[in-house]
């Protein structure tokens, strides 16, 4: 007779149990894999290092203007499995394949205009290492994308966003801050050498 609040009672707890596996995966999600950037001292390319899991191929990407994942050409791409070992893989167009497992894809890839921005396909924990001579600190010529922590480490800055998809930073040089200087002073001089002649024709018309 005690046999269906039995199973009452274990409904409720596996119920329970489903409750408290979903509100965990929810708080604490898995850890996100790595995908770490080290631009070129000239600043005309960087070195990627992706880690993926269970898959057997990689498309090389970058957003386009619109957010949208657009082919991109690389070079000097390699394949090294959970153990550093190297792997073997075909290439493609703009992609590679290999057998299915756990990777690291390294690449070389191009850009301009000191903007740096990258679209992975889940949530990683981006890393960006920039030389000693580059800076993100003036807003008027930087910027680093929402959840971005910048820190000095050793001859580099390092730039880092946990679990995200989509990482962006501009940086630049000392010589554009000086351009930048010397710009600003040159309107501000300008403006004062306009400015205080037409204040004092003011004053002498308000005597």
């Amino acid at each position: 007779m005690r046999t269906p609040d039995r199973d009452r009672r274990g409904s409720r707890i596996l119920a329970l149990c489903a409750a408290l596996i979903l509100l965990a995966a929810f708080f604490y999600p898995a850890s996100a894999l790595d995908a770490d950037y080290y631009v070129a001292e000239n600043g005309s390319l960087f070195h990627a290092e992706v880690a993926i899991q269970g898959a057997e191929a990689y498309e090389f990407t970058e957003p386009g203007y619109l957010g949208e994942k657009v082919s991109v050409d690389v070079t000097n791409i390699s394949l090294s499995g959970e153990s550093g070992e190297d792997a073997e893989f075909e290439e493609g167009w703009h992609s590679i394949s290999f057998e299915k497992g756990n990777y690291t894809v390294g690449y070389d890839q191009a850009f301009s205009n000191n903007d740096f921005n990258v679209l992975l396909d889940s949530s990683y924990n981006i890393t960006l290492y920039l030389p000693d001579k580059y800076s993100v600190s003036n807003p008027l010529l930087g910027m680093v994308s929402t959840g971005g922590s910048v820190n000095k480490s050793g001859n580099f800055t390092e730039i880092s966003w946990k679990m995200k998809k989509y990482a962006e930073a501009r940086f630049y040089d000392d010589f554009q801050e000086k351009m930048l200087f010397a710009f600003g002073s040159f309107w501000l001089a300008l403006v004062l050498i306009f400015l205080i002649p037409y204040l004092q024709s003011r004053r002498k018309k308000d005597q």
